[in-house]
């Protein structure tokens, strides 16, 4: 998805502060990820309409904001999808008086509702009304297992990414829980279905849960996610044969550097960085040298 005018260049502020950055002591402090919704408020996928700016002091919806009247948009194939028509269809319908009972309750906190009934992002404005390309009003769940080797041959990191099909970037092949599933089995299967592989992604630790910085969020549908990292011996990445599936232009075990993670899809780079982090504080040994640095860097 390419940058829309306006969009904010700086790093967001996802991490907590960790120690002395000239050595290992970073490790000792917070190396979990909290997500703005920068995406959300300064991105938006095709179709969308233009986003209206909010100010950064105007985000919160606990400040007055009269004059806020973003544009409301909804994506066909969603209405299309909607399940009270359409056997087999995985979206809420239009009128939220004829949803099944919404969730009041997120990984992110209790589910604010506005005067018409349509639950609030947690993360608050984001310039569009509506649900744009998701099909729940409010929290859309998704999975996002994060498989990782070493390369011996180069001494990288690199991890097992699919490149999509709608905006050509490189991303954690996960997908969204479907009704009634679950997250363990979102995981496993999101990764058999987008690169070909089958693992017990319950053998992965738990890196995130919670909201995700995604360009299709609204104001009134958000994704949050589940991330587990599994880190493989390059015996076992060996043995796999990873293939496209029919959501992914590619399968390809990518190498992480600081430019391949700035680039991944939405929020995908920080959650890949803090499972890195992660890893090297339970493992000292288990990455190479030169990935100490590309992580400390986002560590302030």
């Amino acid at each position: 998805m390419d940058k829309k005018p306006g969009c904010k260049e700086a790093r967001p502020s996802v991490f907590a502060s960790g120690g002395d950055p000239e050595s290992r002591d970073w490790l000792a402090g917070d190396l979990h990820v909290y997500v703005e919704p920068w995406r959300a408020r300064f991105e938006w996928p095709d179709g969308y309409p233009r986003r209206i700016k909010v100010p950064d002091a105007l985000v919160d919806w606990d400040v007055d904001y009269p004059d806020y009247d973003p544009p409301y948009y909804v994506a066909p194939e969603v209405l299309a999808n909607d399940r009270t028509r359409k056997e087999g269809g995985w979206a809420d319908p239009e009128d939220i008086a004829m949803a099944e009972a919404l969730p009041v309750q997120s990984f992110e906190g209790p589910i604010r509702f506005d005067a018409k009934g349509r639950p609030l992002n947690p993360r608050g404005r984001s310039g569009i009304a509506g649900r744009g390309l998701l099909g729940k009003w409010g929290v859309n769940y998704a999975a996002d297992p994060i498989v990782t080797r070493i390369n011996k041959q180069f001494g990288d990191v690199e991890m097992l990414a699919i490149q999509r099909k709608d905006n050509g970037l490189w991303a954690i092949p996960g997908g969204m829980v479907d009704a009634g599933e679950e997250v363990s089995r979102t995981l496993a299967r999101e990764l058999s279905e987008e690169t070909g592989v089958s693992l017990d992604m319950n053998r992965g630790k738990l890196i995130y849960r919670g909201f995700v910085d995604d360009p299709r969020s609204t104001d009134h549908a958000w994704i949050e996610t589940t991330v587990r990292h599994l880190h493989l011996s390059s015996e076992d990445a060996a043995d796999l044969e990873p293939r496209a599936g029919s959501d992914a232009r590619s399968v390809y075990w990518l190498p992480l550097t600081e430019k391949s993670l700035q680039k991944l899809y939405a929020g995908h780079g920080y959650f890949v960085v803090s499972a890195l982090a992660q890893l090297l504080r339970d493992e000292p040994e288990a990455l190479p040298k030169k990935m100490l640095a590309v992580l400390r860097s986002y560590y302030k």
